[in-house]
């Protein structure tokens, strides 16, 4: 057999297995498994689109990658097959949110047009803090066990603030520094003003009111 010939012959086996490859890759389904015939990893097509699953050494999935008419989206699951973690990328922007074990949400972290924002909750599944920026600047609100929003502080193109509520949601008091200058307010429980302490350009301020809101 000369050289022209072998070549010849090595183009046409190339070619069939070319061939041969792309049958087996055109499918909508493509399992992988291990010596066992354990699965190991699945790439294949669903009613929402692409996905990929890859499974443990008990063949149970432990990570899903998949694409939908929403946007890609990953989730990772522990040996009880809950799901622990998920990553999504959807028109809103991204987003990442933790589970516990019992399902319930822990942690959310987010992107949108109006900015980021960092969710965390207890393992009743209230939020207890939450911390975001915005287009106004940035704050932090922290919550009770009832999900009841009691303190906050942000900065915003006026200076920094902090505010505390009770547990009726009534606004009890506020620090706050601006360019006049610190200020201190206190209300009672109806959330009515009854305190007023400021440092102004002029000098110290006390302001004390009776329950009508009138000036003492």
């Amino acid at each position: 057999m000369t050289i022209e010939e072998r070549l010849e012959k090595l183009e046409t086996e190339l070619a069939e297995t070319k061939a041969g490859l792309a049958a087996e890759i055109c499918t909508q389904n493509f399992l992988i498994v291990n010596a066992d015939g354990q699965p190991c990893a699945r790439l294949g097509m669903t009613e929402d689109g692409a996905m990929l699953a890859l499974c443990d050494e008990n063949g149970k999935v432990r990570a899903w990658l998949g694409v939908g008419k929403d946007g890609p989206v990953l989730s990772l699951r522990d040996e009880n097959d809950k799901v622990r973690a998920g990553l999504s990328v959807f028109k809103d922007g991204p987003g990442l949110r933790l589970w516990d074990a019992n399902d319930k949400t822990r942690a959310v972290l987010g992107v949108t047009e109006d900015g980021s924002g960092l969710s965390l909750y207890d393992k009743k599944g209230e939020i207890r803090a939450g911390l975001g920026v915005t287009k106004d600047g940035p704050e932090l609100d922290l919550h009770d066990e009832n999900g009841n929003n009691r303190a906050g502080m942000a900065v915003d193109k006026n200076g920094p603030g902090l505010s505390l509520w009770d547990e009726n949601g009534k606004g009890r008091a506020g620090l706050a520094v601006t360019e006049d200058g610190p200020g201190l307010l206190m209300s009672d429980e109806k959330g009515q003003l009854r305190a007023l302490l400021g440092m102004f350009k002029d000098g110290p301020g006390l302001g004390l009111y009776d329950a009508n809101g009138k000036r003492i």
